[in-house]
């Protein structure tokens, strides 16, 4: 598909980046939904090809989604009502529909009215009213969280309990420790891996930090490219023939 045709069927906005984090629906979810919204018109059956969308994600991340967190990502849109799901084909072909914000969004309710007493005074005691938005607050804290929100929090709870094996400890408060969600365990698992063979504790003074340089870079493939790997790679990446004005 062209790319003007892309940009003419996209039509992200900040509701939809709010919509994202009311839903807690992860970076990769995201990613997912505006790539979905580019394949046509929205609220019009499509048919994408999610192995197109992962070689895609490799040209722009370096590396595709493991085909088990490609298909987790994809049940988080559909158990948050983002895609609609209407005939399954294989795990990566789907006939579906992507839905709308609008169709998201359920229209306001109108606030009721409390209807008072004309012979009341106007001077009540406004304590009333802070103790029910106390209450409201707190009934609004403690709501169940969707599947997808479960999902998630799962995914983040490993990432978090296998940087913690190694005894470095991310804050999942901290605005920062959103870039280790951004990857999937298996890179994560190899990160640390790589953590220990590059002196651990005593040779990385910030070992959170360059965790997170370690996924983005992907040092631990550093290592495995030997002499022979090297030649080649070198065979592949040099022309073969020689230009006729050399």
């Amino acid at each position: 598909m062209p790319e003007n045709t892309y940009k003419n069927n996209f039509s992200w906005t900040e509701a939809h980046d709010a919509y994202c984090y009311q839903h807690h629906i992860p970076p990769a979810a995201k990613t997912l939904w505006q790539w979905l919204i580019r394949q046509g018109q929205v609220a019009s059956e499509i048919e994408p090809d999610l192995s197109e969308f992962n070689a895609w994600v490799a040209k722009v991340r370096g590396k595709p989604y493991a085909h088990n967190y490609l298909k987790k990502i994809f049940s988080i849109l559909v158990s948050c009502r983002v895609l609609q799901v209407i005939k399954q084909y294989s795990w990566k072909i789907t006939k579906l529909l992507v839905r709308p914000l609008s169709w998201l969004n359920p229209p306001k309710k109108r606030s009721e009215k409390k209807l008072h007493n004309h012979n009341s005074s106007y001077d009540l005691d406004c304590s009333n009213d802070i103790s029910a938005e106390q209450e409201s607050n707190s009934s609004s804290n403690n709501l169940t969280p969707t599947t997808a929100e479960f999902i998630e929090l799962e995914r983040q709870h490993e990432i978090l309990t296998a940087c913690a094996e190694y005894e470095i400890y991310f804050d999942p408060n901290k605005r920062t420790t959103r870039h280790l969600f951004e990857f999937d365990i298996q890179d994560v698992r190899l990160a640390l891996n790589h953590f220990v063979k590059s002196g651990g504790h005593q040779t990385v003074r910030k070992p959170q930090g360059w965790l997170i340089d370690c996924l983005r870079e992907c040092y631990w493939q550093d290592e495995t490219l030997g002499l022979s790997n090297f030649i080649q790679v070198l065979k592949s990446w040099f022309p073969t023939s020689l230009p006729r004005d050399y």
